[in-house]
């Protein structure tokens, strides 16, 4: 889609769309900065693409995440010694990614991968709930909290005048 940011949210929200020629599917596996990422592609090569501007401070990615991106000047890019070779043209979110498994569309490659990944996913976060239980019922030998005497306590100051008062009577 083109028009910059206003059409990215209306991108997002289409959970089913179709490759255009000269887009593929790749797979994020190093986020190199300054809008350069490391992707692999179906065939199991890596190569480097640009994260556009207008993707900035309306869509993240991680490392593992799913990306469209268009390859068609990659050949060209290689060929001339440049390093980028390829335009990141949409980010994959869950829904999308799941609807794409079942399609054709989808690389063989990245079948184990995702089913893979979203299983460590769920491991990962039943862990962190089961670590989280544990830390509720153990301090772990640390010691008490201490009152932070920066700070009155509007609490304090009242029963303070009022067992002043009481003791003046």
């Amino acid at each position: 889609m083109r028009g910059g940011r206003k059409n990215l949210k209306r991108a997002v929200e289409e959970e089913f769309f179709t490759l255009q020629k000269g887009q593929s599917i790749m797979q994020v596996l190093d986020l190199r900065g300054s809008n350069i990422i490391q992707v692999r592609d179906a065939k199991g090569e890596t190569s480097l693409a640009i994260f556009p501007a207008k993707f900035q401070k309306s869509m993240w990615i991680k490392t593992g995440n799913f990306v469209v991106v268009d390859d068609s000047g990659r050949e060209e890019a290689t060929e001339s010694g440049r390093k980028v070779g390829c335009v990141v043209t949409q980010v994959l979110y869950y829904d999308q990614v799941r609807v794409l498994q079942k399609s054709p569309e989808w690389p063989e490659i990245f079948k184990s991968t995702a089913v893979e990944s979203s299983k460590q996913d769920n491991t990962q976060s039943h862990n962190s709930q089961m670590d989280e239980n544990e830390d509720s019922s153990d301090d772990d030998g640390l010691p008490p909290l201490e009152a932070n005497t920066n700070r009155l306590n509007p609490f304090q100051g009242e029963s303070e005048t009022e067992s002043d008062s009481e003791t003046d009577s």
